[in-house]
């Protein structure tokens, strides 16, 4: 069946003005020059599209175009997203880029062979009215000088981690340039199997953000990095070579499921070497905007906009 995404049904159109309102009163408004919105989104399998308003109960997958249009809502409302668990087949991100129109451009990466690379590419979409690509994209390697540090990581340890390879991509906000790293940490059967691999990632960004330094260029990183809350031996790894986490972010749900005491989203960068100014950061808890007629469970509403809450930020470009 083909449909006309570009021209919902009356119910469908009615849902999304009301959630545009609610966005309106949540993430500030985009300005030309003066600020830059950063966000960052693990949306669940972003791969094929049941091209139909409403997903059926045979329907495979149960992301439908009404579910598309409210991601494209919120995408919107930023100048740079970082997208973790892009698929193989990525249709879904075909046709964001298609709503969005031609302001808008993306830059990601391959999938990588194997099951633990869970069919999966890093991503990430830019207004080019706000932002332009400053030269670097890159798919990160950890040096062996830094493993060797790390003794609690196993020969093959990062061989699973990175299957999905970490991403760096330099953009230019303003007068501002920065580098944006964003990954997929492996979850593995319990927090304790993160460690190590978090630890190798901290030591490296420390290491490239002086380097990044030298040339006047911050470096910020931001994605799915499976960490439990302050206190637990991931979050203490994350944080250990200065990595800062604002405030205002650190008692933000990061997923739709309740209660989970999960830390797992981050935007973090090192005090020192910033050249943007910090200015607010939140979460976009859909939950009660989206959907609303369909009566879905939290579970089913996860397969349909995701399990994971947008997390943004709001810098001031110098």
């Amino acid at each position: 069946m083909s449909i006309n995404l570009f021209s919902p049904p009356k119910e469908v159109q009615d849902e999304l003005e009301a959630f545009k309102s609610f966005l309106d009163s949540t993430i500030p408004a985009k300005k030309l020059d003066k600020n830059v919105l950063i966000c960052t989104w693990n949306i669940r399998m972003f791969g094929d599209i049941t091209m139909k308003w409403e997903s059926g109960e045979n329907d495979s997958p149960k992301r439908d175009a009404h579910a598309l249009l409210c991601i494209v809502e919120i995408i919107k409302r930023f100048d740079i997203i970082a997208v973790q668990e892009v698929r193989g087949n990525f249709k879904g991100l075909r046709e964001t880029m298609h709503l969005l129109g031609s302001d808008w451009s993306f830059l990601m990466t391959d999938v990588t062979v194997g099951s633990k690379g869970n069919n999966e590419r890093l991503a990430f979409i830019f207004d080019t009215r706000k932002v332009k690509l400053s030269g670097l994209a890159c798919e990160i390697v950890i040096p062996d000088e830094i493993l060797e540090k790390n003794k609690e990581i196993h020969t093959d340890a990062l061989k699973r981690q990175f299957a999905r390879t970490p991403y760096g991509v330099s953009f230019k906000a303003g007068k501002s340039t920065f580098v944006l790293l964003t990954l997929h940490v492996l979850f593995g059967s319990k927090s304790q199997d993160r460690v190590g691999e978090i630890q190798a990632i901290a030591d490296w960004i420390f290491d490239w953000s002086k380097e990044m330094a030298s040339w006047n260029h911050s470096l910020l990183t931001l994605g799915d990095f499976n960490l439990m809350r302050k206190g637990d031996p991931t979050f203490d790894a994350f944080i250990s070579t200065g990595l800062f986490i604002p405030n205002d972010l650190q008692e933000q749900d990061r997923t739709v499921f309740k209660k989970t005491n999960t830390f797992y989203d981050q935007v973090a960068w090192f005090e020192n070497n910033i050249n943007l100014k910090y200015v607010q950061g939140g979460i976009v808890d859909f939950r009660d905007h989206v959907l609303k007629d369909r009566n879905y469970t939290i579970s089913q509403l996860s397969f349909r906009l995701s399990d994971h809450f947008p997390l943004w930020t709001e810098f001031i470009t110098q």
